[in-house]
């Protein structure tokens, strides 16, 4: 799902206040003085939004020795219930690391090679003017590593724009009970869009290409793609309350598009292989320090997924199913502030798991909104900027 970030709130508010109250306003404080703003900010944050029904953030550093977890919130809006700690929720674009990482264990197996044609998978009905530019059917020289990368050319159903029909936003919002199958996403894209470049042309954020990914997957692994991410990802790492959406009876922490919560809806099934896991905070941390740790891919796989030279947005780039963030190039100031840079899996309803490997500190939060696609980075950087002045001791 796509993450457009202007400008950050908190970098506007730092030049409002100039540079002596910015050097007053990082003074070191204690790790508790710490995990009492932060606790105190997530509550603005929920408070302040009425898009939002909660807020959950862990921080964990294995450089400090920092482990914090918060939750804000309740389950849902209108609900009494508080959101917990270990609340499950959907994790939105998170999904697509977990479907690009079966890719890099089926490549250390010696399964795919990331250059292998696509066809060699998928039929020509499936791939039918998907890849048709000014008459030419390029479909035959899209690789996984294309589709991997957002540069394969393919549309984007989610988000992109249409030629006909309206955008699967406006489907979704007027039909919020309509349940879709991998097919109908990829026909969407079939009949209702163009693509937007050749093979290898351009970088373009496709959730139509991480749905063919999926499809793929079920071809190699003769299973169903819930399957394989049970047997390849969640098994394996104990991540016992992560799982694939399967229907609206999931019992889950409240995500709004336009007002509207779809924790129970059956659109929910709009992401599959391009995001579509229910997990937890716990899990994700889980993923990520095997992922970042060595304990999923070789050193060379792990090399290629992270390679992230496709730029999205200036400061932005994306590697296999990741985002980098290089917060000085976002902002000179905090380029001043030697905001390290973090990469990981973020979704559109302002949901992360991030890492940021100089300081061996991963950031996992989830805001369930569709409207904080942009703010959830906007609160990364104020969140960080309270953590990074923490007292060393």
């Amino acid at each position: 799902m796509r993450i457009a970030i202007g400008i950050l709130l908190g970098v506007i508010l730092l030049v409002g206040i100039g540079y002596g109250a910015l050097a007053y306003m990082n003074r070191p404080i204690s790790k508790e003085a710490v995990t009492e703003k932060i606790e105190e900010h997530l509550a603005k944050v929920v408070k302040r939004n009425g898009s939002l029904s909660s807020a959950l953030l862990t921080i964990y550093s294995n450089q400090t020795g920092y482990f914090e977890q918060f939750a804000t919130g309740t389950k849902n809006r209108g609900s009494d219930e508080p959101v917990r700690i270990d609340s499950p929720y959907h994790a939105a674009s998170v999904g697509k690391m977990m479907c690009a990482a079966v890719y890099g264990i089926l490549a250390d197996e010696g399964k795919i090679n990331f250059d292998d044609k696509i066809s060699s998978w998928l039929d020509t009905d499936t791939l039918k003017r998907l890849f048709v530019i000014d008459g030419t059917d390029y479909s035959e020289q899209v690789t996984l590593r294309h589709l991997l990368t957002h540069t394969s050319g393919a549309a984007d159903y989610f988000e992109g724009p249409v030629k006909s029909g309206h955008p699967m936003l406006e489907v979704i919002s007027s039909n919020p009970d309509l349940s879709f199958s991998p097919q109908e996403l990829i026909a969407f894209t079939r009949d209702n869009q163009d693509p937007v470049g050749k093979p290898g042309q351009q970088f373009y954020y496709s959730d139509t290409g991480y749905i063919l990914l999926g499809l793929i997957l079920e071809e190699i692994e003769k299973k169903s793609y819930a399957d394989i991410l049970d047997e390849r990802i969640f098994k394996p790492l104990g991540m016992n309350d992560s799982y694939l959406y399967q229907d609206e009876s999931s019992d889950i922490v409240g995500i709004y598009l336009n007002g509207m919560d779809y924790s129970d809806k059956a659109a929910l099934s709009v992401d599959w292989s391009g995001g579509g896991v229910i997990t937890t905070m716990n899990d994700l941390l889980v993923f990520m320090k095997a992922f970042v740790n060595g304990e999923l891919l070789s050193d060379e796989v792990y090399k290629q997924m992270t390679d992230f030279h496709n730029r999205y947005r200036k400061g932005i780039y994306a590697g296999m199913g990741m985002m980098y963030f290089d917060f000085s190039k976002l902002s000179f100031l905090l380029g001043l502030s030697a905001m390290t840079d973090v990469y990981g899996g973020i979704g559109a309803t302002g949901t992360y798991v991030l890492y940021d490997e100089d300081k061996e500190t991963f950031f996992i939060a989830n805001f369930g909104s569709l409207d904080f696609a942009e703010k959830s980075i906007e609160e990364l950087v104020k969140i960080r900027m309270i953590y990074d002045r923490m007292k060393s001791e």
